[in-house]
């Protein structure tokens, strides 16, 4: 199941979000304060004090939405704007992001290959994944310098141009320096 997206939703991460979004679009001292806000921190802060409302499918959904508007809507309001107070409070708060799921991830970049699979040249589209491959390479072990990243942009530029040769060096070989 990790390399699936789920086959469930909490509504209520939609209430917290729709109700950010209210929230920041009605109270003009969230948007006029000049500070910036971890709508992140917001939503989390909001949804550790609400309950879940999973669904696993489309009525079910709907039915979750049913109940969190009749019964949860004067709650999920407060929470949210507790949250707002709490970051605002503490602005300063240091807080790093969670990554994205290497799952998504890497389904993601299995389903851009499979359709670029059907719809690429065969050559051109071994090419991207060599390209790729060294790329990555190069990112993992910290081995990309400044002058390495304006050769990719230009690389990618020139590979587009109907008749570049772009990524490839005569061995079909990347080539990052010269």
């Amino acid at each position: 199941m990790t390399l699936e997206k789920k086959p469930y939703r909490n509504v209520m991460e939609i209430f917290v979000d729709e109700e950010i979004q209210y929230q920041l679009a009605n109270n003009k001292t969230l948007t006029q304060s000049g500070m910036t806000l971890n709508l992140v921190e917001v939503a989390t802060f909001a949804l550790n004090r609400l309950p879940s409302l999973y669904a696993s499918s489309k009525e079910g959904i709907e039915k979750q939405k049913a109940k969190g508007i009749v019964q949860l809507k004067p709650k999920i309001r407060q929470a949210v704007a507790q949250g707002f107070a709490a970051v605002v409070r503490d602005p300063l708060r240091r807080s790093t992001p969670l990554p994205k799921e290497k799952g998504d991830t890497i389904l993601d970049a299995k389903k851009t290959l499979s359709n670029l699979n059907d719809s690429f040249p065969k050559e051109e589209l071994a090419a991207i994944v060599n390209f790729m491959e060294s790329f990555l390479k190069k990112v993992k072990n910290e081995q990309m310098t400044e002058q390495e990243a304006i050769k990719l942009y230009y690389l990618l530029d020139f590979y587009w141009e109907e008749d570049g040769e772009g990524l490839l060096s005569a061995n079909n070989n990347v080539v990052w320096v010269d």
